[in-house]
């Protein structure tokens, strides 16, 4: 049986700062495992939920400040949170209906491209945005002709995402137009996962750090251009266009402010909060 996992689209999109940004939502573990209280049919011989997981080297700080697991359980009415069902047929399409999910995710980006030459914007694409997929390796055909990622079909295009894999060991290989940039874990159990010395050596090879912080610490660090003589930038000028982190030396670091409402475990050291964070651990 052939089951329905279409969504109106696979991207979102935003227009900002002559950027137009489109990003690719997929669900994480947590919320696969309810997919038949959204109303969502699967084979189970085809998919075993327990088992998926997309973002695979997430950590238990990331795991809870991620807004997306936010308000998952505190509505009963599963079935008309439109939002989450989106997610997680998209993700469905991505596992078990893979031609379809490319040739669908090949005609948006086409769209978008047409749109970009258009209107005289500058298009970026982001694929994990709610997962940590080796997009370089997901291999497809199209118009039989095979290709080894979605890069290599779009040459001209800007892919970006962020990755808690070790780039410099797991990663080395990327497309030409695919920036990844490492995303700072902290603590997971009580281990802490990338010290300070470790983050400089991804900045010393020019690969960018992506650092998440409460806005005052965010604030006070974006006082000055550079940190320990590397440039700092607010993350969200590097996702509408506005530096491009490839042109530094070396690598930059990107922070992300947890917005409000965040669910922020303390005891991870995922959230940079105060000035004892920042000595404890970006020093």
């Amino acid at each position: 049986m052939q089951f329905n996992y279409d969504t109106t689209n696979l991207l979102s999109k935003k227009i900002k700062e002559n950027t137009i940004t489109a990003t690719l939502y997929l669900a994480a573990q947590k919320n696969i495992m309810h997919a038949p209280m959204y109303g969502i049919e699967y084979d189970p011989k085809k998919i075993n939920l327990s088992k998926v997981n997309l973002c695979k080297k997430s950590t238990n700080g990331c795991v809870a400040a991620c807004i997306y697991h936010n308000g998952l359980f505190q509505n009963a009415h599963f079935s008309k949170n439109k939002i989450k069902q989106a997610r997680i047929k998209r993700t469905f399409k991505f596992l078990l209906q893979k031609d379809e999910f490319f040739e669908k995710l090949i005609k948006e980006i086409k769209a978008l491209k047409r749109k970009a030459k258009k209107d005289n914007l500058k298009l970026l694409v982001q694929l994990n945005k709610t997962s940590d997929i080796l997009w370089e390796k997901e291999e497809f055909e199209y118009k039989q002709k095979k290709y080894s990622n979605i890069m290599e079909l779009f040459p001209e295009v800007d892919f970006f995402d962020y990755t808690k894999y070790d780039i410099l060991k797991n990663r080395k290989k990327l497309p030409s137009n695919y920036t990844l940039i490492y995303s700072r874990a902290g603590l997971n159990k009580g281990k802490l996962i990338d010290s300070w010395e470790d983050l400089k050596n991804y900045l010393n090879n020019k690969i960018s750090i992506a650092v998440v912080c409460s806005n005052e610490i965010k604030e006070q660090l974006l006082k000055n251009s550079t940190y320990e003589d590397y440039n700092i930038y607010d993350a969200s000028l590097f996702e509408t266009g506005q530096v491009d982190i490839n042109k530094n030396i070396n690598g930059s670091i990107l922070l992300h402010e947890a917005k409000k409402g965040t669910n922020i475990n303390t005891n991870s050291a995922f959230v940079l909060q105060t000035q004892e964070d920042i000595s404890n651990y970006l020093i």
